[in-house]
């Protein structure tokens, strides 16, 4: 069993956790001049350690795997975790490291941004034996392609016990080492970029279907304000519509966003699954080994209600500065779903 506080993790993840510092501006700079900022903020960032914190704030249980430094960054980083309810005993911190820092420039007018990123000097952090504990009592292990050794080997545990296998892939993020671990995950939900560039494809839909025919269970497509395509475990295509705002503050973290609202939702539907099979089943009573099986299981209409539940808390999360801070209510998400 779980040595972790919380009886049982439902992701875990792999990645950068960084402290995101965030500055409005009125227009990019185009050369040296002085410009009054409209507004800041500071917040927890990272696309793995954000889906993390997100799916916290709705209810799974997660647990982050990263390495950071021992300096005040890194203090910050962990105590905003805690905050949205991430189990950090897995993370490594680095006596002397620095941690990551992004500065991102964020263009009042359209939410657009540009960023300045500070990578962390902390080592990658090491596969260790309650790594491997966590992964295997997990329903899903959540990666986007950082701390590439680690990764691989956590990869490899989660095939041995069966512990579904998540993969966010960010625009600007694919590249042909990307392509087995593309592969090897059951869930990929990647931006538009990633999927025309894996695939060779611009049609979307046509991506969704390649990404689920060299293995995915659920391959997923985002196109921001387009909305989202799917094809599910049984090979059903499904068109997710947007949720449109009038005016876009901050598009950080958005897909970050989707990612963990839909894991969030998708791991409540596993445990709901978990207690409607029949214990007689090998497969599903040998440990996390059931978890593939149990995804196999989710109706159309649990993987729809994710999706949509993404979608609104992607469109949300726009109105404010920041990847976490914006993050609306349940009651707020629900009353734009209608």
């Amino acid at each position: 069993m779980s040595t972790f506080p919380q009886k049982h993790i439902d992701i875990v993840g792999i990645g950068a956790s960084t402290l995101d510092r965030f500055i409005v501006v009125d227009h990019y700079p185009t050369g040296r001049e002085v410009q009054q900022v409209v507004s800041s903020t500071t917040d927890g960032g990272g696309p793995v350690a954000t889906a993390l914190a997100v799916a916290g704030k709705y209810g799974a249980r997660t647990a982050m795997i990263d390495s950071i430094g021992d300096d005040m960054v890194g203090r910050h980083i962990l105590d905003d975790f805690e905050k949205y309810n991430v189990n950090t005993e897995a993370i490594q911190v680095e006596s002397g490291a620095n941690s990551g820092v992004a500065t991102i420039l964020v263009k009042q007018s359209t939410g657009e941004r540009a960023v300045f990123f500070e990578r962390s000097t902390a080592k990658e952090p090491e596969f260790l034996a309650t790594h491997k504990q966590l992964i295997e009592d997990a329903f899903i292990l959540h990666i986007n392609g950082r701390h590439r050794n680690l990764m691989r080997a956590a990869i490899d545990t989660a095939k041995e016990v069966g512990t579904i296998i998540s993969l966010d892939g960010g625009a600007q993020r694919y590249d042909e080492d990307m392509k087995p671990i593309t592969e090897d995950s059951h869930i990929v939900i990647v931006a538009r970029d990633y999927a025309e560039k894996y695939t060779g494809t611009t049609n979307l839909e046509e991506a969704c279907r390649i990404i689920h025919e060299r293995g995915a269970c659920i391959a997923g497509v985002t196109d921001g304000a387009n909305g989202s395509y799917f094809v599910w475990p049984d090979g059903t295509a499904y068109r997710c519509k947007p949720f449109p705002q009038e005016a876009v503050v901050d598009t950080t973290g958005a897909g970050d966003s989707f990612h963990g609202a839909f894991l969030s939702k998708l791991s409540n539907v596993l445990h709901r699954v978990s207690a409607e099979v029949s214990m007689t089943n090998d497969e599903l009573v040998s440990g996390s080994l059931g978890a593939i099986g149990l995804l196999k299981r989710c109706t159309h209409k649990d993987l729809e209600k994710a999706a949509i539940f993404a979608s609104a808390v992607a469109s949300l999360n726009t109105q404010g500065i920041g990847g976490r801070s914006p993050l609306p209510t349940l009651k707020s998400v629900q009353e734009l779903i209608g």
